[in-house]
């Protein structure tokens, strides 16, 4: 048999075997109506059920925020703000006509601070309030002068789980993304923090309000759409949701306080009676489903979950959704293929691979992005991709087989991440609440701003949920930058 026909028909084989992977991770029409189905009766549950640290189904965290701004608030207002990958500190200035300022000081989180179980939670938030202290150099040099007695508001914005029972406490449940600090769980973040900012000499600062990076980017949204008069006459669209697409994924919606009945009947009632009807709900939905009754598994789902992830059992939902997993996904394919030796076969064994293919968590969602759109004859820029960020050189059949299975795991987490979207709009039923009303979700995060057709996608997938394409038409997925910031600000402001 020649050279090239052995070539064709590995090549043959390496194809039709992406297809049948990249088949698993299809999501039709059914599956979506199903999830959605089953994520509203778990919103339900959630907001009836005590937050524990074990919680599997929805934690539906009370946030303790039952106003919207209008964008006419004014003042400056310090922010800080936790996430997956940065630490970020801001100073907001609101000028009233839903407009703001605002200055920023991003710090990555150094790595000896991430998954490492024997760390304090003292070396964590002691980072924290050291990188908020240069920042306070910066920007707002006078609180270092003699005499100065201004206390400055902070909104602090935490994106991991959190029991809260007041606007300016909470207790972390559980880490999620890449922190491991175990002495931190159950304990008041707002507390850990400020803590180090008065042992640093900056008690001028007051941590007012706690919130989460979906709520800030809900009120930022609130602020700068345009007044509760103009959204009632139909002049412009209804905030409903902040998503996050990102490193992780999450969501948050204002709630009717007469439904959540994980708060006590005195704070309902107390809250109805200051005439506060509503309050933002910090859904949680990166553990939707944990008990896997419905949401769609793959082999290589449940060895990232059990194998590499530092939460096995929890954040399912975000393990198919989110940037930081996307690579993995893509990355424990490769090697299964090549381990089966369909790809890669100029290594040998699997020890033979490149370092950085061997290493989880190694092969970025970006990687991804670029052999996405690549439309090369040659897919040369995936060519590429593989060689700068991996070392790694493949054929042009491989390229193939590669950017066949990239697209079928970006398009599975855009149709499921229109999943909790299209539950909220059902369970608030707001697509219904005016006459051709039309709604607005505050959309924040690396996934929804930077991958390329992911907004596409998710319109696709909002069209085959139960809101179907008349749902979809209504909704306006808005870009909403700096939003974490500017959302804890206007916490810090009703606080």
């Amino acid at each position: 048999m020649s050279f090239d026909k052995l070539h064709k028909e590995a090549e043959g084989v390496l194809l039709e075997e992406a297809g049948r992977i990249s088949k698993q991770f299809e999501i039709t029409s059914e599956k979506l109506h199903e999830l959605t189905h089953y994520f509203i009766d778990q919103m339900d549950v959630g907001l009836n059920a005590a937050a524990t640290r074990e919680e599997r189904g929805l934690p539906m965290c009370p946030s303790y925020v039952t106003g919207t701004p209008n964008g006419t608030e004014t003042g400056t207002f310090l922010a800080a703000e936790l996430g997956g990958t940065n630490f970020r500190v801001y100073s907001v200035k609101l000028n009233g006509d839903h407009t703001y300022e605002i200055e920023q000081l991003k710090s990555k989180i150094p790595e000896e601070l991430l998954d490492e179980p024997t760390l304090s939670s003292a070396d964590l938030f002691s980072y924290m309030a050291r990188r908020t202290k240069v920042f306070m150099h910066k920007y707002h040099p006078e609180v270092f002068e003699k005499g100065y007695g201004k206390s400055l508001k902070l909104g602090f914005t935490f994106s991991y789980p959190v029991d809260q029972n007041s606007l300016n406490s909470g207790t972390l449940l559980r880490w999620t993304k890449g922190f491991n600090i175990k002495d931190a769980v159950g304990s008041d973040v707002v507390q850990l923090y400020q803590d180090q900012l008065d042992d640093l000499g900056l008690d001028m600062i007051n941590i007012v309000a706690l919130t989460n990076d979906t709520i800030g980017t809900f009120l930022s949204l609130c602020y700068s759409s345009g007044s509760p008069e103009s959204i009632k006459k139909g002049e412009i669209s209804q905030p409903v949701i902040g998503a996050i697409f990102g490193t992780g994924t999450n969501g948050c919606y204002m709630e009717k306080v007469t439904n959540i009945g994980k708060l006590s009947e005195e704070t309902r009632e107390k809250l109805i009676n200051e005439g506060k009807e509503e309050m933002c709900i910090n859904t949680e939905w990166g553990s939707f489903d944990n008990d896997l009754k419905y949401l769609p598994t793959t082999k290589y789902d449940i060895d990232i979950d059990q194998k590499f992830s530092n939460n096995p059992g929890y954040h399912l939902f975000e393990k198919r959704v989110a940037g930081m997993f996307l690579g993995e996904i893509l990355r424990n394919v490769l090697v299964d293929l090549h381990d089966r030796h369909l790809i890669l076969n100029q290594f040998r064994t699997h020890d033979q691979l490149p370092h950085r293919l061997k290493t989880p968590f190694e092969l970025s969602s970006d990687v991804m992005a670029r052999i996405e759109i690549d439309d090369s004859s040659t897919l040369r820029e995936t060519e590429l991709s593989f060689l700068q960020r991996l070392r790694l050189p493949t054929t042009f059949s491989e390229r193939k087989a590669i950017q066949m299975i990239v697209r079928a795991i970006s398009r599975r987490s855009a149709y499921l991440a229109a999943v909790p979207m299209a539950a909220i709009l059902i369970k608030t039923g707001v697509l219904n609440k005016r006459y051709h009303g039309e709604v607005e979700i505050g959309c924040h995060g690396a996934i929804f701003e930077f991958y390329p057709g992911f907004r596409t996608m998710l319109r696709e997938g909002l069209a085959l949920t139960p809101i179907g394409s008349d749902g979809e038409r209504k909704i306006h997925l808005r870009l909403t930058k700096n939003s974490s910031g500017v959302g804890s600000a206007l916490c810090a402001l009703v606080a």
